[in-house]
């Protein structure tokens, strides 16, 4: 998690300095819609230490500056999981070349089945795969150029396929996420 942070503190510079370039015609991720328009967006980053790639894709309120989609993910984390969810944002302020969000997937975490090893024993064995459901609430920023957005951001996944034991309870553990795209 600190290392999420400071490469957060690392690239926040990029918003600082997209925010004292010249002026250009942008003014938000919407680039001046006046009415309801597509939206999409692709990025990779890692999840714990885990890669994953996730597009979205849906519409955009210019009005309110809501974004409404559903997001499909890969992620590998010894194992391969498909994720499918409806994807929400609410971008801030209205207007600017460097906007923040914050955002909220729901949906569910599929665990494709496959072949794993046990490298202590030396065996094979099949894992049958299963499905669940995960929130994902997250927080980011665009800088947005002429034609895209560049969206660096932050989530922190919970799911009941990732749980740990506290106090006599079990907990859904948080999984934070890093990513770094680009909104088209």
């Amino acid at each position: 998690m600190k290392k999420i942070i400071l490469l957060l503190f690392i690239l926040f510079p990029v918003a600082v300095y997209a925010e004292v370039l010249p002026d250009v015609p942008v003014k938000s991720i919407t680039r001046g819609a006046d009415k309801v328009k597509y939206a999409g967006s692709v990025s990779a980053g890692v999840a714990v230490m885990f890669p994953y790639v996730n597009t979205s894709h849906g519409v955009i309120f210019p009005g309110c500056n809501i974004y409404v989609g559903g997001s499909a993910e890969y992620l590998y984390a010894g194992r391969s999981f498909i994720n499918v969810a409806a994807d929400g944002r609410w971008f801030y302020p209205a207007n600017g070349k460097v906007q923040g969000y914050v955002g909220l997937e729901a949906g569910v975490a599929s665990i494709l089945p496959g072949v794993t090893f046990d490298s202590s024993e030396g065996v094979e064995e099949y894992s049958p795969g299963s499905a669940d459901f995960f929130v994902r609430p997250g927080l980011g920023l665009v800088v947005n150029f002429q034609k895209v957005s560049l969206d660096i951001g932050v989530k922190c996944g919970f799911t009941p396929q990732v749980t740990y034991w506290k106090s006599g309870k079990e907990i859904w553990y948080p999984i934070p996420f890093f990513g770094v795209g680009l909104w088209f």
